[in-house]
């Protein structure tokens, strides 16, 4: 089915942007730096991001939206392709080209843009039946949250504390259900990292790390942000104007406290420990669909950061130097590495419930080769760079002063670039890899799949697991 064959002009739309900005005003309970936030869209912190996510619902309307929809699975509205179950190769690709187009428009530095968690929400609803007594409401938490697109953040890291107790064993801190009611269940704990929290709609609650083995620890749950109990608390100076990435795109990761918060058992999907190891073990392939969806946010990302570097070397006059080149070719080999394992694991899909997911072999080698090259990428940015960081001697606004105006043309780089090219290209490159900014994502790039040693040794089993190990011993 395309979107034409539902009529555009009378299917319904995922929310505008000004409903999102709309749904943030909603009673939460936001702590930043210690203060209260009074409204998350006012906020210095938190305005930028939420903004720019709201551009991101509004591509969904208006002209040139419907090359960016599909139908729901009920045929009803329109949605991004990424929260429909993909049944063929071409599916996949389509939601390939999605999600690039709101990565180029953020150029890959949001890591929680609505689109995510469409990778947890559509594995669950794919393998609906593993979810036993929960079925129904995995089915229903997708078409409620298709249409919407729902903004989620990820509430499924325990804090950094007694990691070396299983966490039934931490309960004065970590994330449990103190009762069952007719209702439904009440949770009490914290969670950690839960990046975008404040700007989120939505919270996915769950477990991710440790082995849960007793009844009271093993919850996934879908909750508001604004749920009674729920407060976000995350810390962070608010960007200034002259830092045009984190000004735009600085998400916070937010410690969240769940304070005897009710879930209505519509919103709960699991609760006993064999399911709750089985889900984090990837019995639903959400873990797959991740991979898919971070490779295609950092190809953009290191499009951006690779088209600044190369004009920056030009306005440096090292653009010829045999080194500089060497680096600038290798930044553009991991760019195209990332592409490369994306695209192969379309061609390697397979079979994943309901529908087909991206390969798991190409999506577990980028999650092991990942980090460690964007940690590399940002060193060698700094040594190609150097002094050329440091020559920021003045904000862009700054250039029309009476005190910066006589000095302008000391200002200017080479390769044609005035003062204001040079200070917005170095600017942006330093704002990447030099700021609070740039180091906070070169973090968040390292971290993102949990601990490096995890992934490897997961490589290791499935290698054996396949019988790929007993083939090449053949």
């Amino acid at each position: 089915m395309t979107v034409s064959d539902t009529g555009p002009a009378l299917a319904s739309r995922p929310q505008m942007g000004s409903e999102y900005l709309t749904s943030l005003d909603d009673g939460r309970v936001v702590i930043h730096d210690g203060v209260p936030v009074e409204r998350v869209v006012d906020h210095p912190a938190f305005a930028g991001v939420a903004r720019t996510i709201a551009s991101l619902y509004d591509t969904l309307h208006g002209e040139g939206s419907d090359a960016l929809l599909v139908p729901t699975d009920d045929g009803a509205g329109l949605t991004h392709p990424f929260w429909v179950l993909p049944q063929s190769r071409d599916d996949l690709r389509r939601q390939r080209e999605a999600i690039r187009s709101w990565q180029r428009e953020t150029h890959g530095w949001v890591g929680r843009t609505p689109e995510f968690m469409a990778c947890v929400i559509t594995s669950m609803a794919a393998h609906a039946p593993f979810f036993g007594r929960f079925e129904q409401q995995v089915r229903d938490m997708l078409a409620r949250d298709q249409r919407a697109v729902t903004h989620y953040a990820q509430a499924l890291v325990n804090p950094p504390v007694d990691r070396d107790l299983p966490p039934d064993e931490v309960g004065d801190v970590f994330l449990h259900v103190v009762r069952e009611t007719d209702e439904g269940v009440v949770i009490r704990g914290a969670k950690a990292v839960v990046t975008g929290a404040a700007t989120a709609q939505r919270l996915l609650v769950s477990h991710f790390g440790g082995e849960v083995q007793t009844e009271a620890f093993a919850i996934a749950a879908s909750v508001p942000v604004a749920a009674p109990g729920v407060r976000v608390y995350t810390r962070g100076t608010p960007a200034r104007d002259d830092q045009p990435l984190a000004h735009r795109f600085a998400e916070h990761d937010a410690l969240v406290v769940f304070d005897d918060v009710l879930v209505p058992w519509q919103d709960v999907f699991i609760r006993d420990p064999e399911t709750m190891l089985a889900f984090n073990k990837g019995a639903v392939g959400w873990n797959v669909r991740l991979v898919f969806q971070a490779t295609t946010r950092l190809e953009a990302k290191l499009e951006r950061i690779a088209g600044l570097a190369v004009r920056a070397t030009e306005i440096m006059g090292t653009s010829e130097l045999r080194g500089v080149q060497a680096a600038l070719g290798e930044l553009i080999a991991y760019r195209d590495t990332v592409a490369a394992l994306r695209d192969a694991m379309i061609e390697q899909s397979v079979p994943s419930g309901d529908s087909i997911g991206p390969g798991p072999e190409a999506a577990m080698a980028f999650a092991a080769y990942g980090p460690d090259a964007y940690s590399r990428m940002r060193v060698n940015l700094q040594t190609m760079l150097a002094s050329a960081f440091a020559h920021l001697p003045v904000p862009i606004e700054s250039l029309g002063s009476e005190h910066v105006a006589p000095i302008e043309p000391l200002l200017r780089g080479s390769g044609g670039a005035d003062a204001r090219e040079r200070l917005e290209v170095m600017g942006e490159l330093w704002d990447a890899v030099g700021t609070g900014f740039g180091a906070r994502h070169e973090l968040y790039e390292r971290s993102y799949f949990g601990q490096p040693e995890r992934m490897q040794v997961g490589i290791l089993g499935a290698a054996k697991a396949t019988g790929r190990i007993e083939r090449w011993q053949q």
